[in-house]
């Protein structure tokens, strides 16, 4: 299926998807509740095996590393500033945790920032975007999980360094493992099993782990919750999409005083990928560790309707 079927095809399922969660809890078809397991499932056991077949498939090279690096520097800066700004918004220690998770991680993948990117730079660009996908299991394990066991609500308190601690060795870690088998054997001489490709195994993992995902947002999702958070929900657009570039355009500024700068085409794409809007891992996190996972479906959603509307028109008569 060419790319740009799959994308529409794919914000098909994501409104679809998000009505019908929403449909079911309305009319009481489905539990609010069952959102808990099902994003549990989806983060530990569906994310690991998308990362696990695509790294595998990566042809991996030394200098396109500061993908996934500054991804993930970028992911620990943001984290900071939300998780400030978070306690000057709120008083409640499970909103400042879930607004500073928000602020950290962006849609980077393919239902967002690298759907905007293969529009730009076609498939070269796309296979960066994979690349900086590598980031995403080190950048959960230690630094999301961290904070949401830091901040969720009955959670005793503890050092930083026993959070990691425990986040390692956490079974909800497990993507991590998987991740780095997967790196060990994209260096190797071992062939990802063609099959794989034939029957377009990736695919359907992507299409029904989306699926599965936004009705869990749709389950969560109170229309009526967005209107008390106004303030959050403004805040988090000038964190994500302001701050964010910021703090990219600064990442790519000081690489290019290194002895290895990115090319011109990575660092736009790193440059795009900085500012994009509020992850899905925002609500699965927040699923979870039952970390205010109502006031994340609002987040997301917002988030994602204001760089729609706002920020994507932007970037593509800048970066086109």
């Amino acid at each position: 299926m060419p790319i740009v079927g799959k994308f529409i095809l794919t914000v098909g399922l994501i409104v679809i998807a998000t009505f019908v969660g929403y449909l079911a809890r309305r009319l009481k078809i489905v539990p609010e509740k069952l959102a808990t397991p099902i994003m549990t499932f989806i983060a530990v056991i569906g994310y690991s095996s998308i990362d696990f077949f695509a790294i595998w498939a990566l042809e991996l090279k030394v200098e396109q590393f500061w993908l996934p690096v500054l991804g993930a520097v970028h992911v620990v800066i943001l984290a900071c500033v939300g998780l400030w700004l978070g306690r000057m918004l709120f008083k409640s220690r499970s909103e400042i945790g879930l607004f500073g998770i928000a602020s950290s991680v962006g849609n980077n993948g393919f239902t967002m920032g690298g759907f905007v990117v293969y529009l730009l730079f076609g498939e070269a660009g796309l296979a960066r975007v994979s690349i900086l996908g590598l980031m995403w299991i080190p950048s959960m394990v230690f630094v999301l999980y961290p904070i949401a066991r830091n901040y969720a609500e009955g959670q005793p308190r503890r050092s930083l360094g026993k959070l990691v601690l425990r986040s390692i060795f956490d079974w909800r870690s497990v993507g991590l493992l998987v991740a780095l088998a997967a790196i060990a054997l994209s260096m190797s001489d071992i062939q990802r099993p063609q099959a794989i490709a034939d029957y377009n195994v990736i695919d359907m993992l992507i299409f029904s782990l989306v699926t599965l995902a936004y009705f869990c947002i749709g389950l969560r999702l109170h229309a009526s919750q967005i209107l008390t958070m106004k303030k959050a929900i403004l805040t988090l657009a000038g964190t994500r999409f302001i701050i964010g570039g910021l703090v990219g355009g600064a990442l790519a500024t000081v690489i290019a005083f290194t002895r290895w700068p990115m090319d011109e085409l990575t660092r736009d794409i790193f440059l795009i990928e900085a500012f994009v809007p509020t992850a899905v891992t925002t609500t699965a996190v927040a699923n979870m560790f039952r970390l205010n996972p109502r006031e994340a479906s609002a987040l997301f959603v917002t988030n994602t309707v204001m760089y729609l509307l706002i920020v994507l028109p932007i970037v593509l008569f800048v970066f086109g």
